[in-house]
């Protein structure tokens, strides 16, 4: 899959030490800016795969997509994936109504 990026000229590196991507970071195929297009040739391999011990239970609990896959690769396997520490996820936003829903309906 081709992963492209843009950023400000100013954001852009000439090199990455290796040591500071983790194991979950993607790196870019491509940098647009406001001014160029750069094609990366020289970049770190991509990770292959859902990191299962990188996934929080609180994590996956939001990701519908994921909770399913895991469910089925486990079942289909007969094996139990991996799963990532217990966090404390930041709150998200709500999205069953709201003042953005409103927005030119004349409601106020």
């Amino acid at each position: 899959t081709l992963v492209v990026t843009t950023v400000h000229d100013c954001q852009v590196v000439d090199d990455m030490p290796q040591g500071q991507l983790t194991k979950h970071d993607v790196p870019v195929d491509v940098i647009v800016t406001p001014s160029r297009i750069i094609r990366v040739t020289d970049r770190a391999p991509k990770p292959s795969g859902v990191m299962w011990d990188l996934l929080s239970p609180q994590k996956l609990g939001q990701i519908k997509v994921l909770r399913d896959l895991k469910q089925r690769i486990e079942e289909e396997s007969g094996i139990q994936l991996p799963q990532g520490p217990e966090e404390t996820l930041p709150p998200t936003a709500d999205r069953r109504g709201g003042r953005g829903r409103r927005r030119g309906r004349g409601g106020g």
